[in-house]
């Protein structure tokens, strides 16, 4: 049965659906450096009294040994993700004596490439292998890009929300299946339409000089230290940031359940060549974990990935072949420096309400064309949204303004986001929706132009005004 988003948005709305919205399940995963007083990259391992970066279930460490890793549990109610992020925080900086949190997501003032140290794990053959890998992420794009601190954001929909919609789609698939199809459709509207994300959470568009081996033409000298893209939202984003060329040309397909096992399949047995070339092995040390493309799954790079928690030791995606796909996580998201946890919460309203918006909105299957524009449009918000008259390539391949697009789409979200309002019994979502729309309409309100706009006011470089606000968090805290 085929329904229009109206429509579908008009059959949630009863009291059943209402008590299964409540059910949405939410967990952050955010990564914060850990500097020292010189405003540099710490040198020290891993505090003991924070725990094994191993076995730890909320406080680990990413690429790197100075790279901080709070992740809340999944939770469905909606004040228990922030106490948690905060109490993880507040633990942290309890335990932390001469280091801070840096407050953002580009990196502070970073030594030579060799001396950024690498996460380590201990001797079990888990704890090698996690440090093999990032071993082969160093080798692959430079350690560097690895300091670079995101914030995930991990969304599901209860079982009985998914029985009664695959009713009302009147599928007849195995439920599994159903399931891991609505994932990815929603996670393809989120590919079309995530342009949005940078332009709203956007917060990195400036970084410290001794980020860039290269200078980069659409960026900006501000000072001896900085540089700045001066209409950018997310260099994080950009292909300064997390990107894998080579994954370009081995593009994962959200088209269909089958489909996207297939194209990961292929992705970590395909050799690269360029990997091939640096080998596994070198003096009898590992250089990578193999020569593919992906040494393992969590090296797909993308604005959305589907998930599922797997047991112990086993691959993801032998866990998503067996069980199908459990969440989605969304890797769109800057640390804000203006928050002491990094992230608002009004966010978290607003990407529920998004997230469900693509869900029931029609989602066709992507074409090469498409993953073109999507490319296109991105690359326009990270680098360009703060542009005045900024256009981006709308419906059929037209230019249209980067503000009347995003006011169209915040419509479709404003109503399930009343929809969630009426679930919960509050209002924060359609408000969440009305702060996005005042931003777009003044988008010196947006994160990256408040960032902009402070240092300029007080004629600071990059570091000076992440140093400012992260003591302004230490003491928070």
């Amino acid at each position: 049965m085929s329904q229009t988003f109206e429509e579908r948005i008009h059959a949630l709305d009863s009291s059943n659906w209402i008590s299964y919205l409540r059910d949405i399940k939410r967990g952050l995963e955010k990564e914060s450096l850990r500097v020292d007083e010189q405003k540099n990259i710490a040198n020290t391992k891993h505090p003991p009294a924070l725990g094994s970066s191993l076995s730890h279930p909320f406080i680990t460490t990413d690429y790197s040994e100075a790279l901080l890793e709070f992740i809340t549990p999944p939770v469905n109610d909606l004040n228990a993700l922030f106490n948690v992020l905060t109490d993880l925080h507040q633990y942290a900086y309890h335990v932390l004596e001469k280091e801070l949190l840096w407050a953002a997501s580009m990196p502070c003032f970073l030594p030579k490439e060799e001396e950024i140290p690498i996460a380590n794990y201990g001797n079990s053959n888990i704890g090698k292998l996690k440090h093999i890998y990032r071993q082969g992420l160093g080798h692959r794009y430079g350690r560097f890009m690895q300091t670079i601190a995101g914030i995930h954001y991990n969304f599901s929909l209860p079982k009985n929300f998914w029985k009664k919609y695959q009713g009302l789609l009147g599928s007849e698939l195995p439920e599994r299946e159903f399931i891991s199809e609505q994932y990815l459709s929603l996670s393809r509207n989120v590919l079309r339409f995530g342009w949005l994300l940078p332009l709203l959470m956007g917060a990195s568009p400036a970084m410290s000089l001794s980020f860039l081996k290269q200078k980069k033409p659409n960026l900006k000298e501000w000072g001896n230290e900085t540089l700045i893209g001066p209409y950018a939202t997310s260099l994080r984003l950009s292909d300064l940031g997390y990107n894998n060329k080579i994954q370009l040309k081995s593009v994962i397909s959200y088209n269909s359940f089958f489909e996207f096992l297939q194209t990961m399949k292929k992705a970590v047995h395909t050799v690269a060549p360029e990997y091939r070339r640096m080998g596994i092995q070198k003096n009898g040390e590992y250089l990578q974990l193999s020569d593919k493309i992906f040494q393992v799954e969590d090296e797909h790079y993308a604005l959305i990935r589907p998930k599922r928690v797997s047991v112990q030791e086993e691959r993801m995606m032998a866990a998503i072949l067996r069980e199908g796909i459990e969440y989605i996580e969304v890797r769109a998201l800057d640390v804000n420096p203006f928050i002491p946890i990094g992230i608002e919460k009004e966010t978290i309203y607003f990407l529920d309400a998004f997230l469900i918006t693509c869900l029931l909105m029609d989602s066709p299957l992507l074409t090469d064309a498409e993953n073109q524009q999507i490319m296109y449009n991105h690359t326009r918000v990270v680098e360009e949204g703060l542009k005045p008259g900024i256009t981006l390539m709308g419906k059929g391949g037209e230019q249209r303004l980067l503000a009347e697009l995003s006011i169209e789409l915040l419509e479709k979200i404003k109503i399930t986001a009343k929809l969630l309002d009426r679930a919960y019994r509050l209002t924060v979502f359609t408000e969440a929706c009305e702060i996005a729309r005042e931003r777009i309409l003044a988008p010196q309100m947006l994160p990256s132009a408040r960032i902009l706009q402070e240092m300029s006011d007080k004629k600071e470089s990059y570091c000076d005004f992440v140093w400012r606000w992260s003591l302004q968090h230490q003491h928070y805290f």
